[in-house]
């Protein structure tokens, strides 16, 4: 395995139209340098001391990274009629935005996103997580799955609602509370 990892002492800003792709790691997101594009051999484990905030940004793709307090997206997503637009950043995928395989030692805010696709998935998050009022152009967007909820899990306001999609995924394990969209048995266990 190789890979290179970015260490952030403080917060990272994600500002108006950015795009942060944050990590790699082999299957779920492997590493545009890495030789093998099937199975991938690389990844990282990029650390963000404080919090990882986007205010709407253009895309934002986290996998295999710890943010030791608050992930924070509100707004952006570059529409829900972004589908058929091609980043050349996201190696030719539209706007989305994926938080995979990553610890949070805070809270999990997603609000007023709108893109093609957005996921939560196999995220360990120490307090709580709001998702709110997000809208997807994909029918399989806003999958919500395997994920380990230390806090409350509150879901409303959004289309579609939060799923397990096409993911293989299994429902998440929330300790607190689950509310709103979330309350359905077929994401809580």
């Amino acid at each position: 395995m190789h890979g290179s990892n970015l260490n952030v002492l403080g917060n990272l800003y994600v500002l108006t139209n950015g795009i942060l792709v944050l990590g790699c790691e082999p299957v779920n997101y492997i590493c545009y340098n890495d030789p093998d594009q099937k199975v991938g051999t690389y990844f990282t484990r990029d650390t963000v001391g404080g919090s990882l905030i986007a205010e709407d940004a253009l895309a934002v793709v986290a996998h295999l990274d710890v943010i030791c307090q608050d992930v924070t997206m509100t707004g952006g997503g570059g529409g829900v009629s972004s589908c058929s637009e091609s980043l050349p950043a996201l190696n030719g995928a539209p706007p989305y935005g994926d938080f995979e395989d990553m610890i949070i030692g805070g809270n999990l805010t997603i609000t007023g996103w709108q893109s093609c696709w957005l996921g939560v998935a196999r995220v360990v998050v120490a307090q709580n997580v709001d998702f709110n009022d997000n809208l997807t152009g994909d029918p399989d967007g806003n999958e919500i799955v395997t994920d380990s909820i230390r806090g409350n899990l509150n879901c409303a306001g959004n289309s579609p609602k939060p799923q397990i999609g096409d993911s293989g995924g299994s429902l998440d394990n929330v300790f607190g509370h689950a509310h709103g969209q979330c309350a359905n048995a077929s994401l809580v266990r």
